[in-house]
């Protein structure tokens, strides 16, 4: 059901002055593993292009043979999310989230939801908007997210968001939480959880807990749970609960 939901993974930016708030890491790479870490399932990457004042980043996640299974592309003005797309080559759909100013409130902004189920039929595109919230993210903006609340969660205090998720057409309420401290490798790491804030999402999809540098920049080093791509059982496809790990060496210019 939550296809393109979970897709938490970028660190918080670095702390030069002229550089816009989503703009590192320009490139980063990473690995999708099962549970057991014995199996490479999926490729990721990330690539930030700035023009002026706007953000072009890409987000493709492959096989390991390097044939792509999706791709989201996001745009932001400044430090300002305006356009967020998926093509999703594995269930053939394709999907946007567009925050836009609400007609005689330019004040104030909306997102506009376009989903396909199957790009290949000849159906329209169902549509929804919902008002656009300070603490909307996708999950490009997580990162960013945690390092603003960095005091909050090593104090124990809950974090909350709305996360826009595409193929359902509107925001979902998540809690952060610190879950526990520890070591990963000559890291001090802390484990922060994140839950559906409503019980019945509860139901579908289980925490995510997200491995962080606990000094220094606060880079997600991994996080495990559900993926935003699928895996094929049979003739279907089936969410996929893993673990994401992110190699920070890629973190350089190519």
């Amino acid at each position: 059901m939550l296809a393109t939901m979970l897709l938490f993974h970028l660190p918080a930016r670095s702390s030069g002055t002229n550089l816009l708030r989503y703009e590192e890491p320009k490139h980063l790479a990473g690995t999708i593993c099962s549970v057991d870490r014995k199996k490479v399932l999926f490729k990721f990457t990330r690539a930030s292009v700035r023009d002026g004042n706007t953000l072009h980043v890409s987000r493709d996640y492959t096989y390991p043979d390097g044939k792509l299974a999706l791709k989201e592309t996001v745009v932001y003005e400044g430090d300002r999310l305006s356009e967020y797309d998926i093509e999703d080559f594995q269930l053939g759909a394709r999907g946007s989230a567009r925050v836009v100013p609400l007609a005689g409130e330019p004040a104030k902004s909306v997102i506009s939801f376009q989903y396909v189920r199957d790009i290949h039929s000849s159906q329209k595109p169902k549509t929804a908007t919902e008002p656009f919230q300070s603490n909307c993210l996708i999950g490009d903006m997580v990162g960013p997210f945690l390092f603003d609340h960095w005091s909050d969660l090593v104090k124990g205090n809950e974090v909350k968001c709305r996360y826009i998720v595409v193929d359902r057409r509107e925001t979902i309420g998540f809690t952060f939480a610190k879950d526990s401290e520890g070591r990963r490798g000559d890291r001090n790491v802390i484990i922060v959880k994140m839950s559906p804030t409503s019980r019945i999402i509860s139901a579908l999809v289980d925490p995510i807990f997200f491995t962080i540098e606990k000094d220094g920049r606060h880079r997600v080093l991994e996080y495990s749970g559900r993926a935003p791509v699928k895996i094929k059982e049979g003739s279907k496809w089936k969410d996929l609960d893993g673990v994401s790990v992110f190699d920070w060496e890629s973190d350089a210019p190519q």
